[in-house]
Order: C-alpha cells, then sequence, then structure tokens
C-alpha cells in the first residue's frame, strides 16, 4: 500500500494542471479541459463537510471555468462512499486504468539506437509536434504544452525513428527514484511491429541511467496489447483508478 501511494503522488505531480485547488482533502484540477487526469476532482484524505456539500460544490466551480465536473477515484484512496454518492447523481463510471509498476535494477533494459532522446532547449516543443502527428486525435497543443512545461522534474521527451521518420514517441518523468512513463503511442499504420516496446525499453533505460529504482505507468484495462506488453516487461497491477462523469459530459476531453 505504501508504495501504491508513492504511485498516487507521483502520478500528480508528473502530470500537473494548469490551476487547482485544494477543498476539504479533495483536489481539484483545471486545464483548460486538455485529459481528465487534469481537470478532475481527486480524493486524497477524508475532509469534515459532507460529501453532498462537497459534491455540489465542486459541480459549481468546474461549471464557473466552463468545463464539466469529473472525479477521478482510485481504489486506494477508499471512494466507496462517493462512488456510491455519484452513481445515485447519474454519473456515468468510464476509462477503468489499471495503475501498474515494477522495480528497476541496474542494466536491465538498454538504449535502442533508433531511439532517440531529444536535445536542447527546445525538446518539449520538438517531441509535442512528433506526439501530435503520430496521435491526430488529441488537441489542443497548446494546453499540452503549457502542463508538460510545468512539470517539475527530469523529463524525457523519446522519439523512436525508421527510415528517417518518426513512427512512435514516449515521455518520462523521473521525480526522485520514481520514473513516470507517459504519452507512449505508435503512429497507427505501424502499430503490431514492436516500436512500443522498443520506446518503453528505452524510456526505463534512460531512468535508471539518472537513478531510478521504480517505473510506474497506467493503462486503461480495454488496451489489450499494451496490456500484454507491460506485462512481458514486469509491471504489475499496484491498484486501479477510474472516472465518474456527468451523463451530459463532453466525450471529446481526452485522458
Amino acid at each position: 500500500m505504501i508504495q501504491a501511494w508513492h504511485i498516487e503522488e507521483a502520478s500528480i505531480n508528473a502530470w500537473p494542471a494548469l490551476n487547482s485547488l485544494l477543498y476539504d482533502g479533495w483536489l481539484l484540477r483545471f486545464a483548460n479541459g486538455y485529459t481528465k487526469r487534469a481537470n478532475s476532482v481527486t480524493p486524497l484524505y477524508s475532509g469534515e463537510l459532507s460529501l453532498e456539500r462537497k459534491i455540489a460544490a465542486c459541480e459549481e466551480l468546474y461549471r464557473q471555468q466552463g468545463l464539466p465536473p469529473i472525479f477521478r477515484l482510485a481504489e486506494i484512496s477508499g471512494v466507496a462512499e462517493l462512488d456510491a454518492q455519484l452513481v445515485t447523481r447519474a454519473y456515468r463510471r468510464i476509462d477503468v486504468t489499471s495503475v501498474q509498476g515494477r522495480p528497476l535494477s541496474a542494466g536491465e533494459f538498454g538504449m535502442s539506437g533508433r531511439a532517440g532522446v531529444l536535445p536542447g532547449s527546445d525538446a518539449l516543443a520538438t517531441w509535442l509536434q512528433s506526439f501530435h502527428t503520430l496521435n491526430p486525435g488529441r488537441r489542443d497543443m497548446e494546453t499540452h504544452e503549457a502542463i508538460l512545461r510545468r512539470i517539475l522534474g527530469r523529463v524525457c521527451p523519446l522519439v523512436l525513428s525508421d527510415g528517417g521518420s518518426s513512427v512512435a514517441c514516449g515521455l518520462g518523468v523521473l521525480q526522485g527514484e520514481h520514473l513516470g512513463l507517459f504519452d507512449v503511442v505508435t503512429r497507427k499504420s505501424e502499430r503490431r511491429k514492436g516500436y512500443g516496446r522498443i520506446v518503453t525499453e528505452s524510456l526505463l533505460a534512460w531512468g535508471q541511467s539518472q537513478g531510478a529504482s521504480y517505473a510506474y505507468l497506467q493503462v486503461m484495462l480495454s488496451n489489450e496489447p499494451a496490456q500484454h506488453l507491460y506485462a512481458q516487461l514486469g509491471f504489475n497491477e499496484q491498484y486501479k483508478d477510474w472516472y465518474r462523469v456527468a451523463s451530459k459530459t463532453d466525450s471529446q476531453i481526452v485522458r
């Protein structure tokens, strides 16, 4: 359980919102609607106010920002009562995610020669362009870049090339000894060729070279190929999280 809480804290810090508010034990995050993670309520600890009052206050705060109210619930946080309350208010459960981790030992992984860690002050902007080219369904590159530039920790923007063009990319975020893996994506036409594995192993190799002793990631339960890959690489589920969204929530908000 202690390791799970370390992962939870690291994952929140590794994907910062543009604005946040702590309200009676709940963390409210706002980022112009870019990703549900950065635009949702995450309960951290029990407060003193009633659930009904807190839910209503959160709903009002998000509406003031022009955002739908979204709650991110992690099973390690003891959210059963809140989850039940949200059901009675017609909140849908979506995007059930497996939060996984594994310890790292020196020399386990190697950096592929085709996987380049982007250098220089413009590395994030260059990586961002590759990410949105490989994953055109994402929107709002400006907010995405603002989130990335708020990360406190060492960041590894990695792009995998084949034949001179980018085919996959991923992002590593190292805070203390915890390495988070984010935004691993492969060009749709190049999937099932092992590129995702090369990116993941290369990010793990980078983390090891920087002193990481533990790696974590989040993968949706519906993503069976990724689940299979991460199991092969030794990742194990630590806990699950999911979102509760109001029935009329805009489905275009992305994770």
